[in-house]
């Protein structure tokens, strides 16, 4: 099972991220950043896997939070999440708290 919560400027992330429903949690995601008017964290301490795909709805999460004039960060990342990020260049688009 997955979830995404919102709590004030964070949003909590727990569960799989999957083929299955990553489309549907992204667009889930990006219609709760909408809602934030400050710079959003992404809290990953509930997250169980870890994959590019995970990543990627990451990135599409920080590039609409850029585009608002924001800048993503993202906390608890899991140590497999962070591996991608680095590998890909990706840790100025993705910055951890």
């Amino acid at each position: 099972m997955n979830a995404l919560i919102r709590e004030g400027d964070v949003l909590r992330l727990s569960g799989d991220v999957t083929y299955d429903n990553a489309e549907a949690l992204c667009a889930e995601g990006l219609g709760l950043l909408a809602g934030i008017s400050s710079s959003p964290t992404v809290d990953l301490a509930g997250l169980t896997t870890a994959s590019s795909l995970t990543v990627a709805m990451l990135l599409r999460w920080a590039r609409a939070a850029a585009a608002r004039g924001q800048s993503l960060r993202l906390t608890q990342v899991p140590e497999r999440c962070l591996a991608i990020i680095r590998v890909s260049g990706l840790t100025d688009a993705l910055p951890e708290v």
